[in-house]
């Protein structure tokens, strides 16, 4: 038998079906009631109700999420402003008790930040130290763009590795400065680390002669001409010689002269900064290497022939010389048959033998004259000038 629900006006309900929907249904909440945080449950005094249909019930639970976010948002940015506000009065209290106690730091404080800044400072040091080569390490091992074409075509005149044979001079200390003049480089190599490398260098066969100093110098191809000047005049090239510091400045000057002008003649530019070629910013390395080492070899030749004529002279003051009057002045001899004066002049020789012997007064010491160093110095620089084959003209003291 079909039995028909009761009408909605109607305050009896089925009792089954009131218990089953209590327990799958939400109830309605009322849109004045005031949200705690807590849901208000409905007690067991409160059992009749009118059940909302299940689009009502959805529209409320939407409701009730709605009203708990913005409850919970303002909330939030209360507590939020409130925390601001105190950290903003309290601020200066921190840090004049800070001030004032002067024993805490950063780093003391936190352990984990002093680790990690000593870690990335000692990976900078790291960084930053050069790399240790050794010689044969440091030096170039092809040279072919060092110099043009036109010297490389011709095989004769090159030397076994590779170079011409006018690299190699017969002047005083050449081989050393030649290898210091390679080690002058126009960019730094990858394997460097981007710095310049430091030479090591030790003779272990002379253990108590001095070790020759070799270090790298960057000498970029479009550097001033000022640069390369100074670059030069303070190079290790000859530091063994001693040679004056005005000399090397006017010497690199008058390279650096010398070559602007072959620069301008072939480019036809007037450069402020010459952008070299790898051949020219080699010749003004090697143009300045020959002129201090012509200086020094003259100035060891200068030295030792002003040695040798000093001897000469002194050797020529040590010639003795008969103490006799000149032949004009000395009488003719005559046979004198006097008794007297024979026995006068007998005295006279024995007296001479029986005095003592002064000893032989030495020389005084030999100097030269301006003139004669002149002289010398001109005689060092035509000889070493026509054994080096350079059509340079000998220039005065």
């Amino acid at each position: 038998m079909f039995v028909s629900p009761p009408p909605a006006n109607s305050s009896q309900a089925v009792p089954g079906l009131l218990l089953r929907r209590k327990t799958s249904e939400l109830a309605t909440v009322p849109e004045g009631a005031e949200l705690n945080g807590q849901n208000q449950l409905p007690t067991n005094s409160q059992r009749e109700f009118v059940n909302a249909p299940p689009e009502f019930a959805n529209r409320a639970r939407d409701e009730i999420r709605r009203r708990l976010l913005a409850q919970k948002s303002v909330s939030a940015s209360r507590s939020h402003s409130d925390s601001d506000a105190g950290s903003i009065y309290s601020a200066p209290s921190v840090t004049f008790s800070e001030a004032d106690s002067g024993t805490s730091s950063l780093f003391s404080s936190h352990p984990s930040l002093s680790s990690a800044a000593t870690t990335a400072a000692s990976s900078l040091i790291k960084k930053s130290v050069p790399r240790v080569l050794t010689l044969a390490e440091a030096l170039p091992k092809v040279f072919y763009d060092m110099y043009s074409p036109e010297i490389l075509m011709n095989q004769e005149n090159l030397l076994c590795n590779g170079r011409p044979k006018f690299t190699k001079r017969e002047l005083l200390d050449w081989d050393l400065n030649d290898i210091r003049s390679l080690l002058i480089v126009e960019r730094l190599r990858p394997e460097w680390g981007n710095q310049l490398p430091i030479i090591d260098f030790s003779l272990e066969t002379q253990a108590n002669a001095a070790s020759p100093k070799f270090q790298v110098q960057l000498l970029p191809l479009n550097s001033p001409d000022e640069f390369i000047i100074q670059t030069l005049s303070q190079s290790d090239l000859y530091l063994e010689a001693n040679l004056p510091e005005d000399f090397k400045l006017t010497s690199a000057k008058y390279t650096v002269a010398a070559a602007r002008k072959r620069h301008e003649q072939l480019t036809g530019l007037n450069e402020p900064i010459m952008h070299l070629t790898k051949p020219e910013w080699r010749n003004i390395i090697e143009n300045y290497l020959l002129n201090v080492a012509v200086q020094a070899q003259c100035r060891f030749d200068f030295k030792k022939k002003c040695t040798d004529f000093k001897k000469w002279k002194q050797d020529q003051l040590k010639v003795k010389k008969p103490d006799m009057p000149p032949p004009s002045t000395i009488p003719p001899r005559r046979r004198e048959t006097s008794l007297l004066k024979r026995t006068l002049l007998k005295n006279t020789a024995k007296m001479v033998a029986q005095e003592p012997s002064l000893p032989p007064q030495l020389p005084s010491k030999v100097s030269l004259t301006r003139e004669e160093k002149a002289q010398l110095w001109s005689l060092c620089q035509a000889q070493v000038y026509q054994r080096l084959g350079l059509d340079w003209t000998p220039d005065g003291m």
